[in-house]
């Protein structure tokens, strides 16, 4: 990209910018160049005044929904976390047992993590995360806990 010189410029009929508050050159503006406002009516104003209001309660509604939407989801990301941490869980006892060591320390884990399971808000993924629950109480019953 090449820097825009004067002659540019000038080629280009572009206007001048000058400094806040000074004043406009005497003359009419080229013509296409400039921007206008034109005045409204006293009424038109008023309409377009109301039509902003009216609009206010629709606009704070979609951004409570947004707004909700969003804490749904957090917690649908925070559910299908935990729903990973306790399949790791599973993973990690499951190592122990075919190591032939001590389980004690992933049963206690894995009972925490299925105590704190939260609960999410989606239908499929709080299927899914029951599942891994269902699983998850299996094991812990199966070995005594």
């Amino acid at each position: 990209m090449t820097p825009i010189d004067a002659a540019r410029l000038a080629a280009m009929n572009a206007p001048r910018l000058r400094p806040t508050g000074a004043a406009a050159p005497a003359g009419p503006a080229p013509a296409g160049s400039g921007f206008r406002v034109e005045e409204a009516a006293e009424g038109e104003t008023t309409e377009a005044a109301v039509s902003v209001v009216e609009a206010a309660p629709v606009s704070l509604g979609l951004m409570l929904a947004a707004e909700a939407l969003e804490r749904k989801s957090a917690r649908d990301r925070a559910a299908r976390r935990h729903g990973q941490v306790v399949l790791a869980g599973l993973t990690t006892l499951q190592r122990a047992l075919l190591d032939g060591g001590d389980h004690t320390a992933s049963l206690d884990r894995l009972a925490a993590l299925v105590a704190d399971m939260p609960q999410a808000t989606e239908a499929q993924l709080a299927a899914l995360l029951g599942t891994i629950v269902l699983r998850a109480r299996v094991e812990l019953a199966r070995l005594g806990r």
